[in-house]
């Protein structure tokens, strides 16, 4: 039994192995109003209020509003910066996937980089307020939302006796137990440079959480360079850190969600370190087509022959 539906600018899929078709129904309702409560998009919402103050005032928010940002505030301090909410002014100037091959000037660039800036979000848990420090400065959730509302549908269904399903949004794995027939969840690893379901490898899963970044899924090409949608904030441009795509493995799919995009703009090396020093299994895959892996992944991963 399944249910798909649109949500958070990409194809969402609920698979259930018991029949719970109203739980099901009620885990999309559930990422629907998640989408509309934390969408930079939808102008009523508090994340949209929090950017239009920027500069201006606090902005009371709810306690799922200041889980939500405060989790992110602790992956930008954790990624020193690879992962920052407040990328939302890079992202909508250069737009990848709305403007063509559209590539902005180095002096637009350079002025983002005071607004970029994590450090700039200011949250008040006594007064229940956030406020964000400097006029233009616009935070983006999007890079969480999808994992929240993955670990939320999954903790729906569990607390209402659903033993066996599997959640896929966008990518954005989320498995409960075994299937029915006591074996794992088979997961495949995208390969990078080919369509989506061609796969590397699979991993097997239970009560387990898998996200994957890449440069695959929006990008243009202009001049023979590749420019891809995960924006290093350090930068406000495109993360040039010789990796293809990264895949992170954990119980929790919003602290995957930021990890993912956190180790492919940090690259291999210090990617690798924030994994082991988080808890994830993460593989990366190399430009030069290298596949590198955690000792726990690569117990994890059975290769495609």
């Amino acid at each position: 039994m399944q249910i798909s539906f649109q949500a958070f600018g990409t194809y969402n899929q609920i698979m259930a192995e018991v029949d719970c078709l109203p739980l099901l129904e009620e885990c999309r309702s559930l990422c629907e109003a998640i989408e509309a409560k934390f969408s930079a998009f939808q102008p009523t919402s508090a994340i949209a209020e929090i950017s239009a103050q920027a500069g201006i005032r606090p902005v009371a928010i709810d306690e799922e509003t200041f889980f939500m940002l405060k989790r992110a505030q602790d992956f930008s301090n954790l990624s020193k910066g690879a992962f920052d909410i407040t990328i939302r002014p890079a992202t909508a100037l250069w737009g990848i996937g709305k403007k063509g091959d559209f590539v902005p000037d180095a002096g637009d660039l350079e002025q983002l980089h005071e607004l970029v800036n994590y450090k700039g979000l200011v949250l008040d848990q006594k007064n229940g307020t956030a406020m964000l420090q400097l006029a233009g400065q616009q935070i983006d959730l999007g890079g969480i939302a999808k994992g929240y509302a993955a670990d939320r549908a999954r903790d729906h269904l569990i607390q209402n006796g659903c033993s066996s399903a599997l959640i896929n949004f966008g990518g954005n794995i989320a498995t409960i137990r075994e299937k029915q027939n006591g074996e794992s969840w088979q997961i495949g690893v995208q390969n990078p440079l080919a369509k989506r379901g061609e796969f590397i490898g699979t991993v097997s899963l239970t009560d387990q959480t898998m996200v994957t970044s890449g440069v695959n899924e929006r990008f243009f090409i202009r001049d023979g360079k590749r420019y891809h949608h995960i924006l290093d904030p350090r930068t406000c441009r495109p993360a040039d850190s010789s990796l293809l795509s990264v895949t992170v493995v954990g119980n929790r799919s919003i602290d995957m969600d930021a990890l993912s995009t956190a180790l492919f703009v940090l690259g291999p090396d210090e990617g690798a370190k924030l994994a082991k020093q988080t808890g994830c299994h993460a593989l990366f895959i190399l430009t030069n087509r290298e596949i590198f892996a955690t000792d726990g992944f690569t117990k994890m991963l059975k290769r495609k022959v």
